[in-house]
């Protein structure tokens, strides 16, 4: 099976991520995973051929919207990007990591999609560091079997807007508030899975991080 992991560059950077190493990272866990997977960074890799089971979106773009150029680079990001969306709305089963929610940020449509949204403004989190977050939907397939808690080194994200017709999976407590954090949607053909872990390439170290993600990818695969 073909999964493609879209990596932030260009306009869909910015400068507290390396989106590099994480969505390498994350092609390597997929591949662990028994997928063949690529990294297809916006702005460098053109729209792939058919074939692919699986879309990782690990991209960002900050608080403020960058003007598309008509530079090659700027041309390529963008058909990349508008090939993400149109996949992620066709039914082709969706991931979207960490800053994903704050990417696209000029396409209403991608909150639609994936559940929710990174808000400027009013989203934001404590420092990285080890934490505790809480499994919320013990008898949903991906959750179903991981404990009540689970152990990461991470940035914990604090008010998303979250849409009600997502299943919170997971969340974590801040300031004695409840803040979801990892979701799953499935509605109208489209099944996405919103994980706002991932900050850095270390955040996969931790084994309750990369089980999480494995019971995603077999949600999201129906295996």
């Amino acid at each position: 099976m073909r999964a493609v992991v879209v990596s932030g560059a260009g306009r869909y950077d910015d400068p507290w991520h390396d989106f590099a190493g994480t969505s390498a990272r994350l092609a390597a866990e997929l591949v662990s995973l028994g997928l063949d997977a690529e990294v297809l960074t916006l702005g460098e890799a053109d729209v792939p051929s058919t074939g692919v089971e699986l879309l990782v979106v690990n991209a960002g773009g900050g608080s403020t919207p960058r003007e598309v150029t008509s530079t090659e680079t700027d041309r390529r990001a963008e058909a990349l990007a508008d090939w993400a969306r149109e996949q992620t709305a066709g039914g082709l089963p969706t991931l979207v990591t960490h800053t994903g929610s704050n990417t696209f940020y000029d396409d209403d449509q991608w909150e639609q999609l994936i559940g929710g949204r990174w808000v400027p403004g009013t989203s934001w989190h404590p420092p990285l560091a080890p934490a505790q977050v809480q499994v919320t939907a013990a008898v949903h397939p991906i959750t179903a079997g991981l404990g009540e808690q689970l152990s990461v080194v991470d940035e914990r994200y604090c008010d998303l807007r979250v849409a009600p017709d997502v299943t919170v999976l997971v969340d974590q407590e801040e300031d004695g508030r409840r803040h979801p954090i990892v979701w799953a949607r499935a509605a109208g053909g489209v099944r996405v899975v919103h994980d706002a872990l991932g900050h850095d390439v270390a955040a996969y170290d931790s084994p309750d991080r990369r089980a999480l993600l494995a019971r995603e990818v077999d949600w999201l695969l129906q295996r």
